[in-house]
C-alpha cells in the first residue's frame, strides 16, 4: 500500500500514517474481507452454483454493487462532515463568502 502511494502519488509516507487515515483504513478493510473470503458476498458467491458466462457476470454485479454501497456511505460521512463544518463555521461568524473564497496560488519565484 505503501509503495502504491508512492508510485501513484509520488508521496512518501508509511503504513502507520496510512491506517489513521479513516478512509484508507475502512477501505482497506473492506477489501482485505472481500479477499479473504469472510465477507457475506464472498460466501454467498461460494454458495453459488452457475454457468461460467453467468458467474461472470454476477461477479462483476456483485463488485459495482459493493461500489456503489461503499461510495455511498462515504457520500454520507462527507456531508456529515461537510454539515459540522457548516455549523461550526456559522457559529464562530464566519460567511459563506468567506468559504467559498478560491485558494491562493502558489508564486513562482
Amino acid at each position: 500500500m505503501v509503495d502504491a502511494v508512492a508510485h501513484d502519488y509520488k508521496l512518501s509516507t508509511t503504513r502507520q500514517i496510512l491506517q489513521k487515515q479513516v478512509r484508507i483504513k475502512r477501505a482497506f478493510t473492506e477489501v482485505k474481507a472481500l479477499v479473504s473470503g469472510n465477507s457475506p458476498q464472498a460466501v454467498a458467491t461460494r454458495n453459488r452454483h452457475l454457468p461460467s458466462s453467468l458467474k461472470v457476470a454476477a461477479d462483476q454485479l456483485e463488485k459495482r454493487e459493493r461500489t456503489i454501497a461503499r461510495l455511498e456511505a462515504e457520500n454520507s460521512r462527507l456531508l456529515e462532515q461537510f454539515h459540522t463544518w457548516l455549523y461550526n463555521a456559522t457559529q464562530h461568524g464566519i460567511t459563506i463568502e468567506q468559504l467559498n473564497e478560491p485558494l491562493e496560488t502558489k508564486q513562482k519565484k
